[in-house]
């Protein structure tokens, strides 16, 4: 592991550690820490770079060092599991050859599965790199393994294990500096399938500095952190990837300035949201002449990418490694020794979640320290465990630290959404409050809990603590919503200031809308949803019978319609249907992903019977994906293409002009009368159950100028003759018939006299001076002369009458075509 422990937690559902650096953090509320007293590892005798790791969830504390008389040495582990200072005999996992400067060993735990833990140490006359791995909390151990061999001259391995919710364990990674490079290696979690060594930064072979540090954190993060350069440097593992294709590219951390800012000894922590913290130090210009090794005290959090504001951790100084870690819920702990003007102090600091550090616990030690490392537990209190080395006589010795802060740790360490829709992530809840239990961190024993939604309300009622909680959601329409948490302890006055979160989705079938979706059932000819079966170039069947491409979208000519159920915002989004008859039988279901949109049979007015023309009724039910359902009426009008089914369009009483603009291919078609009489369709019948508004002018079924959707409009060329009327008479004659056409559909929302219909002459035109007749023009500026236009009258439907009104009109020479200008666009 890193140069420190890294401590880890379990991934639970808390609230986001909210860090600023560009600005003094805020004092926390806390009580400073004090020393419960030092302690000496037993047997340790030469140790050098010993390193501790932590297992919150038993409070036990793991250390490890090669050990021995700089040649053979042996690799010691020991372990306690209480707040007292002593720990037991060690564990000898295995031989060590080599100087206890070189050789070294590492210790970690797994995220979410804190009783594996893993070792690693360097055989220097061997240049092998041993693991070995537990699975009950160090206290017996699989056999060693070696996962590399060979290298110039390995030094100072360090190890991390990934980890995955549900305690799923994935790659072990291993680095170490060899002496010039850092490399690492990847194995599986029993440290078996060693990739080869691979350069952990290939850009700059000949500066490595020091050890590299490794922390893991939730859901398979994990981070090295080592210093080039005199510049920090880290590599960040892609969660969602494994393998060496997980190493994310080289970030800079603190980058050197000359001989201004050189930084050094660095050591990362991963929080419990993935939140990743290096702390390192700056050699001090000032000092460089007088051969003191001291520097100011830094850490940053990254913010992204290679982003990584600093901070500094007051104005004191460090010799050598600045420790960090993170505990259970956020906190940082930090560990440093200085040694100056013959005195050697150690420096213990935490910072908490919400910014606010405590005071530095200064200490002072007999003998000359170094190499500190730092691990944090919470149980009856807040612990922080250090270990450094101490010269005393005979050798440097391990020795160990324990701080504490009493009562700054109430805070709901998990809660848990007990209402929940089983196997939903983030959990969804259907009913109208919101249920569960909370439970509070190691040492806390709560008096009062505060729950509130949505907003961290400090002046919020309080209730007794229970455990539990039941939550009126007010705003049922609202999706995403947030629980928050403050508990006061029973041995404090005030509320702890720090809150816990946890966000779930609200989905209640109480709510307005209990499903979100849009429902729309249309005339299936609209828009091409069924393209039509006739070719609009050439003859192919009875145009007459096809009908027309548009209509009204509550009428349909064809048994069928077009349903179209929308997502448009459902909090658990949309996932199936029922097509129910208007009593409420089942015609058919269907599931929805995303957007449903399809042509299905038009219901009978009875089931089990045929469908006749006339108007349908009948209900669509939609459900979402935890089983909220709403259930809409709908209404369709069935208009056959059968002789009672079409408009009859009175040619008597119907006059019909264009407009006398003679210089322009886009005309109007001007109403002066026209009288249509349909057997059901009416304009205007306006029925919001079809999921939509009609606001065509008010149905009146005496008034003839009311009784058709609108009009299919065709034209044909004559030519520039002046008996161009009489050589092409109107069809259908010689061999020619309507069905050449292009007939366009256009609406007449209001019939009245001088209602105006636009169209295109040059759009389908049917060209009669051809040799074979063609539809269209293009932008032709030759096509002067005399058209004539055929009119039928169209129901909702889309029938057309049978009757057809034409008339013809002139195109002067030097008409207009219309052009559409697009910008130019240089690449």
């Amino acid at each position: 592991m890193l140069r420190i422990l890294n401590f880890f937690l379990i991934g639970l559902v808390l609230a986001s550690m909210s860090v600023t650096s560009s600005t003094p953090p805020v004092q926390a509320q806390s009580v400073n820490p004090v020393l419960v007293g030092t302690a000496d590892l037993p047997r340790s005798l030469h140790t050098k770079y010993g390193e501790l790791a932590a297992s919150w969830n038993t409070n036990t504390v793991h250390a490890i060092a090669v050990n021995g008389d700089n040649r053979k040495n042996d690799t010691f582990y020991w372990r306690k599991s209480d707040s007292s200072l002593t720990f037991p005999e060690p564990v000898d996992l295995g031989d060590a050859g080599g100087q206890t400067d070189y050789t070294g060993a590492d210790v970690a735990t797994a995220w979410h599965n804190q009783n594996v833990v893993v070792a690693v140490w360097l055989d220097q006359d061997t240049d092998r790199i041993y693991f070995r791995r537990s699975d009950d909390g160090g206290q017996t151990w699989g056999g060693a393994r070696v996962v590399h061999q060979g290298g110039g001259f390995p030094v100072t391995p360090k190890v991390g294990i990934r980890s995955f919710p549900g305690g799923g364990l994935g790659e072990v990674v291993i680095t170490w500096r060899d002496p010039e490079s850092f490399y690492y290696t990847i194995c599986n979690a029993q440290g078996e399938g060693c990739i080869g060594r691979q350069y952990l930064d290939g850009d700059d072979r000949a500066k490595a500095y020091g050890q590299a540090a490794i922390a893991v954190g939730p859901n398979g993060a994990l981070g090295i952190a080592y210093v080039t350069s005199a510049t920090v440097y880290a590599r960040i593992w892609d969660a969602t990837k494994s393998g060496a294709a997980a190493l994310a590219a080289r970030e800079t951390v603190a980058a050197q300035n000359g001989s201004i800012d050189r930084y050094f000894d660095t050591t990362m922590a991963i929080d419990r949201n993935g939140e990743i913290f290096v702390a390192y130090r700056r050699l001090d210009r000032k000092l460089e002449t007088g051969g003191a090794d001291q520097g100011d005290v830094f850490f940053s959090r990254r913010t992204g990418f290679n982003s990584w504001p600093r901070s500094r951790i007051n104005n004191v100084q460090s010799r050598g490694t600045v420790a960090i870690a993170t505990d259970p819920v956020g906190n940082l702990h930090f560990f440093w020794v200085r040694a100056r003007d013959g005195a050697n102090e150690y420096f213990y600091t935490k910072r908490l979640p919400d910014g606010g550090f405590t005071n530095n616990y200064i200490g002072s030690s007999p003998v000359f320290i170094a190499n500190g490392m730092v691990t944090g537990t919470l149980s009856d209190w807040s612990y922080g465990h250090g270990a450094l080395e101490a010269f005393v006589p005979g050798g440097q010795i391990m020795r160990y630290y324990l701080f504490r802060t009493p009562g700054d740790n109430c805070i709901a360490q998990t809660i848990t959404i007990g209402n929940a829709i089983p196997g939903t992530n983030p959990p969804v809840v259907r009913d109208p409050s919101v249920v569960g239990t909370l439970a509070p961190s190691a040492g806390c024993t709560p008096a009062e809990q505060r729950v509130v939604l949505n907003a961290q309300d400090a002046n919020a009622p309080a209730a007794p603590w229970s455990g539990t909680y039941n939550v009126p959601i007010t705003n049922l329409e609202q999706c995403v919503q947030t629980l928050h948490v403050q508990l006061r302890a029973n041995n404090r006055t005030q509320f702890d200031p720090q809150w816990r979160s946890v966000t779930f989705i609200a989905d209640p079938q109480a709510a307005g809308t209990p499903v979100d979706a849009a429902v729309t059932v249309m005339n299936p000819k609209i828009f091409g949803l069924i393209p039509p079966v006739f070719s609009p170039v050439s003859p192919a069947g009875d145009l007459m019978s096809e009908g027309a491409s548009n209509g009204d979208p509550g009428y349909t000519r064809i048994g069928q319609m077009h349903m179209r159920i929308a997502d448009i915002g459902d909090c658990s989004g949309v996932g199936a249907y029922n097509l129910l008859f208007d009593a409420g039988a089942l015609i058919q279901s269907g599931t929805i992903t995303g957007t449903f949109a399809s042509n299905l049979p038009l219901p009978p007015q009875v089931p089990n019977t045929a469908l006749v023309a006339g108007e349908t009724l009948f209900k669509i039910q939609v459900f979402d994906r935890i089983g909220n359902s709403v259930e809409l009426p709908r209404r369709m009008v069935y208009d056959p293409p059968d002789p009672n089914g079409r408009p009859v369009m009175d040619l008597s009483q119907t006059s019909l002009t264009t407009d006398t603009n003679t210089l322009t291919i886009l005309r109007s078609l001007i109403i002066n009368t026209i009288v249509v009489t349909d057997n059901l369709y009416q304009r205007g019948f306006s029925v919001p159950t079809r999921g939509y508004i009609n606001n065509q002018t008010p149905p009146n079924t005496s008034d003839p100028t009311k009784q058709f959707w609108g009009l299919w409009i065709a034209v044909e060329y004559l030519g520039k003759g002046a008996d161009a009327e009489s050589q092409y008479p109107p069809l259908p004659n010689g061999g020619l018939t309507f069905d050449n056409l292009r007939w366009q559909p256009v609406e007449v929302p209001n019939a009245v006299a001088g209602a105006r219909v636009r169209f295109n002459l040059f759009d389908g035109v049917l060209n009669r001076t051809a040799s074979s007749p063609t539809n269209g023009f293009g932008p032709d500026l030759t096509k002067d002369g005399t058209y004539r236009v055929y009119v039928k009258a169209l129901d909702g439907a889309g029938n057309a009458s049978t009757a057809t009104y034409s008339t013809t009109l002139r195109l002067d020479p030097g008409y207009e075509v219309p052009t559409i200008r697009l910008p130019f666009i240089r690449r």
